[in-house]
């Protein structure tokens, strides 16, 4: 059994403990103590790190803590073998990482505040919390939350931080727990630890939480999303709050400085760039259809008879998508077969395409001639398109195809 010190301090950083137990978890040293400071993951939130000093035996790395069996295991970054000196009864000091413990402190204080103003507020409860790296989210069994509510939760929360009330944590017995309106009903029995935001929030939690909700600020809510009948919304408290702002002001300068503008304008500008981003790309899309109309004409121009039809054969220094245009434009023309050969993006790329009234099936075509250099390919009679083959022998697939198009006239 080990004794949990965070239970009655969240903010005990160091502490002096005796080893009680040497085992391996996941292939790692994991050793339980008789008292620590360490937070094993649990309810969602995640582990503390730090370290534990075995004297002369050496420090080592705490880089995982598990609970089991009413023991805290703590993983070390350390070999398999431990050194001798290190045995059940040996001494340690163990130090957390404290700015870790913290941070998730906030989340997790965070969490219980919005919980039980969105339950409140709109009779949103939350099914599920996640506390990650950078980001923590809660899953709320609404299938909407407008922005609306968003703002106001955010404000109500702030105005929560502001009023700096007590958070504090203690245990009932299950007995007694009828006195407590609690916000959902605990999932443990017997000795049950409650957090309590004073005369506000009352919830069944075994995790670190800060003194008051001044500490938590400023709460954020950043974004919201639909996820198969809820909702989740995605939150950041304390310097993680602080932290994203900053960053967003600093692009937000930035962008304002490329403008020469204030940040006031950015928004309006942006939406007149993008206007004229969308007038000059439908410009260009004009330009290029037109250009390839043109090249079109000239590469019909070239084309070899072959039977009936007539064959065009060409490397063409465009991107994938305007051979492909270039094509259904040489297809859109009687008794037309194309066979293009693309290198763009140092990838090469072909293309092979027919008229209605032309009989070669560009599928089976495409897929013999690429077989013969080892690429692979094929498509829809009328239309194919392959891949595969170094770019320097595409003008010698185009030739095998174009003979092979010669074998069967």
């Amino acid at each position: 059994m080990t004794e949990r010190l965070y239970y009655t301090d969240s903010y005990q950083t160091e502490f002096d403990a005796t080893v009680r137990e040497l085992t391996l978890r996941d292939g790692r040293p994991a050793v339980a103590l008789d008292r620590s400071a360490f937070y094993p993951t649990s309810g969602g939130q995640p582990n503390d790190l730090g370290t534990l000093d075995f004297g002369a035996a050496g420090i080592y790395a705490v880089i995982d803590v598990v609970a089991g069996d009413g023991a805290v295991y703590h993983l070390l970054d350390a070999p398999s073998e431990l050194p001798l000196e290190l045995q059940a009864g040996s001494r340690v000091q163990g130090v957390i990482d404290w700015l870790r413990r913290y941070d998730h402190m906030q989340q997790h204080s965070g969490q219980h505040l919005l919980s039980q103003l969105f339950a409140r507020r709109f009779e949103f409860e939350t099914v599920s919390v996640h506390f990650g790296a950078e980001e923590s989210t809660l899953d709320l069994d609404a299938a909407t939350v407008d922005a609306a509510q968003l703002e106001e939760a955010e404000a109500a929360a702030n105005d929560l931080v502001y009023a700096a009330l007590p958070i504090t944590a203690y245990v009932v017995d299950e007995r007694d727990l009828a006195r407590v309106p609690l916000r959902r009903p605990p999932a443990v029995s017997g000795q049950i630890r409650i957090v309590e935001i004073a005369g506000f929030d009352y919830s069944a939690c075994g995790g670190t939480h800060v003194h008051t909700s001044a500490e938590i600020g400023p709460v954020k809510l950043i974004r919201q999303e639909r996820r198969r009948g809820q909702t989740r919304v995605t939150f950041l408290c304390g310097r993680r709050a602080l932290a994203d702002y900053s960053r967003k002001h600093r692009l937000l300068i930035q962008t304002a400085a490329l403008y020469s503008t204030d940040v006031s304008q950015v928004p309006d500008l942006v939406e007149r760039s993008l206007e004229q981003v969308k007038e000059l790309q439908h410009r260009v899309d004009e330009l290029t259809t037109r250009r390839l109309a043109y090249t079109a004409q000239e590469l019909l121009a070239a084309a070899q008879p072959i039977g009936e039809d007539r064959v065009v054969t060409a490397l063409v220094a465009l991107p994938v998508d305007a051979v492909k245009t270039l094509a259904n434009l040489l297809q859109a023309e009687p008794h037309t077969i194309a066979l293009l050969g693309s290198a763009a993006g140092g990838k090469a790329t072909a293309v092979f395409a027919r008229s209605a009234d032309a009989a070669p099936h560009m599928g089976n075509l495409l897929r013999a001639a690429l077989g013969a250099l080892g690429g692979g390919g094929g498509g829809r009679p009328e239309f194919a398109q392959g891949g595969g083959v170094p770019v320097e022998r595409l003008d010698e697939l185009l030739q095998i195809a174009l003979r092979q198009l010669r074998a069967a006239s």
